[in-house]
Parts: C-alpha cells; sequence; structure tokens
C-alpha cells in the first residue's frame, strides 16, 4: 500500500533531499543503495534497462529502508505509462521533455484522482493495498502524497517556464542539463557558461513560484554544494553504474599503479 511520502515531506519543510539515478535493473543495487542512506532513488525507464513489469520489485526494495522514496523515470509523458508504475507503488513520476504549461498539466492530470486530474482508478494494485476496503483513504492519500517532477531540457522548455511553473501540483522542476547543453548548442559541455546562465536563470523561476528546483547530476562533494549554493533542493548524486565504476575503477588503478 502507498505509504507517506517522506520526500514529499521533507520538500514541503523546504529542506535539501539527496538521491540518485537507478539504471542497473537490478533490485539488489537498489536494495543496497536504499539502506545506504539515501533520500529517493529514480528508477530510470528512459535510459535504464528495466522495464515495466520490474518496477514494483525495485520499488520494495527501495521501500526496505523506510526513509528512501522511489520514484520512477517514465520515457514519454503517456498517461499510461504514470498510471502503471503509480499503481505499481512508486512515489512519484519523473517526467523528461516537458516543453509547455498544456504538458505539465497532462501529467498532473494522469497522476492525480479526481478532483485534481483524471487518473485512472483501481484499488486493487500495490499502490492500493490490493483491496477495496478502504478506498476513500487511499484515493486522499494517494492525492496527497504523490509527486510530480518533470524535466526541462529544451530552449522551448525555458523559453515557457513560468507557465509551466503556474501549473498546480508540479511539485519538482529538474533542468537536465545535458539535454540542454545540446539545446543550447553546446553539446556535454554542461558547465559551459552559457549553460549555467540558462539553468541559473530557470532555478531563480522555479524557486520564486515556490516550487523545488533539481538538475545536474552531483558527481562530488563539492559539486553537491556548489547546486545548493545554486539553489537546487533536490540534488541527484551520480547515476548507480557510476558509482560502482568510478569506485572499483578508483581502487583498480592504484592497485596495478603499486605492483
Amino acid at each position: 500500500m502507498l505509504k507517506i511520502n517522506k520526500l514529499k515531506e521533507k520538500l514541503n519543510n523546504g529542506d535539501p533531499v539527496i538521491g540518485t539515478w537507478n539504471t542497473l535493473a537490478s533490485p539488489l543495487v537498489t536494495e543496497v543503495f536504499a539502506q545506504a542512506g539515501l533520500d529517493f532513488q529514480i528508477i530510470d525507464l528512459e535510459h535504464g534497462p528495466v522495464i515495466i513489469d520490474q518496477v514494483h520489485l525495485h520499488i520494495s526494495a527501495c521501500e526496505s529502508y523506510p526513509n528512501c522514496t522511489p520514484l520512477v523515470r517514465i520515457p514519454d509523458n503517456k498517461k499510461w505509462m504514470a498510471l502503471q508504475v503509480l499503481d505499481q507503488g512508486a512515489h512519484g513520476v519523473v517526467v523528461p521533455h516537458i516543453n509547455s504549461a498544456d504538458s505539465a498539466q497532462d501529467l498532473v492530470n494522469a497522476t492525480k484522482y479526481f478532483p485534481e486530474g483524471n487518473r485512472g482508478f483501481t484499488p486493487f494494485s500495490k499502490a492500493g493495498g490490493f483491496n477495496n476496503n478502504n478506498v476513500s483513504s487511499y484515493i486522499e492519500r494517494s492525492i496527497n502524497e504523490t509527486l510530480n517532477i518533470i524535466i526541462i531540457e529544451s530552449k522551448e522548455g525555458l523559453d515557457n517556464l513560468e507557465q509551466i511553473v503556474s501549473i498546480k501540483n508540479i511539485d519538482v522542476v529538474y533542468f537536465g542539463a545535458y539535454d540542454l547543453s545540446q539545446a543550447l548548442g553546446f553539446p556535454s559541455e554542461v558547465k559551459h557558461p552559457n549553460v549555467i546562465k540558462a539553468i541559473k536563470e530557470g532555478i531563480e523561476i522555479v524557486n520564486k513560484s515556490g516550487k523545488c528546483a533539481g538538475g545536474f547530476v552531483a558527481q562530488s562533494k563539492e559539486d553537491i554544494k556548489w547546486l545548493l549554493d545554486m539553489g537546487i533542493r533536490f540534488i541527484t548524486y551520480d547515476v548507480d553504474s557510476s558509482i560502482l565504476y568510478n569506485h572499483i575503477n578508483n581502487v583498480t588503478e592504484w592497485f596495478n599503479s603499486e605492483l
């Protein structure tokens, strides 16, 4: 059954949060990272090999540590995709390529039950507790606890940002630095001055609206401090595959140099 969303609680209190991108399609990796104390994990259906009928395994693994909130990035802003991952127990969806207020509203409609949206309803799911004994409380809890996180990764999205942040029930606006670097003419140069300037301007709009800003992929403590100073509270620390690779690679490079 859908639980209290501790991540949303922290964000509503104005607290910074830290999580990671989960791409390896291993529920055991998800469980390890949950036990390590992250606030959230984003199970990635866009760039990772996780398939939709495995999502519930990752959600259960994430929930093995009560303070780690499972989120799911769906590949596209499709109503059926949001419905399926939420019914499997995701506490929120992360949706790429949001370019307009209309597309943001489409997401809200897909994730919220009436009167906030028009999400298809069943209580006979993991999120609903597999029964219809407490339907009204489940509906209320789902409306209140489900997070909507949108990704801005195009010039069109930046241009329409003030209209996008006006949409009710959008909680986090995440700036996809890699895609934005391409859109702005500096592919992969996520710290190019023009890219940083555009994202900083976006962060100001988001924070002024009362919503939470996220963006970039931090890979060090210094990166995290830099993002916090920039006004980002939704911190994504690296990617699971990169964390494992870099840790082992650092050791093996040192080991081989000592031989």
